[in-house]
């Protein structure tokens, strides 16, 4: 596990216009246990996945992933913070099923649409993927563009970062939700 003082670094220097996520946005470390993270538009706060292990270095088949938030206070990190009832059953949470004991496949519950399985890389590391046009993809993180009208807000897109399972290629794409 890393330090909470490394948990950070400054995104490095890219378009505002090509990407909606501001240049000045922190992007998460990666380090053993980071499965991918998400990020909103409403503040710094990054909403973490990391996998979740039992003893023995197993995977843990009932919990397989551990969703936590990296609590921001005027940019600088505060603390880590497990996700509330209510952040776990209609954004953040996920629903899983078992294909094998080193293959996960599961859905955000506030996104159905996307199918994500876990699975080890090319160096025998837990990660997050998904095909996007047929090709396997490795998430590294997105980024939720929402606007807040009233209780919940109103996501309007969500920008996926990853990379090509094949090449390592950086991946990007943008889906534009459709609000009516």
């Amino acid at each position: 596990m890393i330090s909470e003082d490394s948990l950070f670094k400054t995104l490095k220097s890219q378009s505002s216009d090509e990407y909606d996520r501001p240049t000045h946005y922190p992007i998460v470390e990666d380090y053993d246990e980071l499965l991918f993270y998400i990020q909103r538009s409403q503040n710094y706060n990054t909403v973490i996945y990391e996998i979740n292990m039992l003893p023995g270095h197993t995977l843990n088949l009932n919990k397989p992933i551990s969703i936590s938030w990296l609590k921001h206070t005027n940019g600088e990190f505060e603390d880590k913070q497990p996700l509330n009832y209510i952040q776990k059953k209609l954004a953040y949470g996920y629903q899983h099923r078992i294909i094998s004991e080193d293959l996960i496949e599961f859905r955000i519950v506030s996104y159905e649409a996307l199918r994500f399985f876990i699975a080890k890389n090319k160096n025998n590391r837990f990660r997050v993927f998904f095909n996007d046009n047929g090709e396997n993809i490795e998430l590294i993180s997105v980024f939720v563009y929402a606007e807040d009208l009233g209780v919940f807000p109103q996501v309007k897109s969500a920008e996926i970062f990853g990379r090509y399972s094949t090449s390592g290629a950086s991946f990007y794409k943008k889906i534009v939700l459709d609000t009516y």
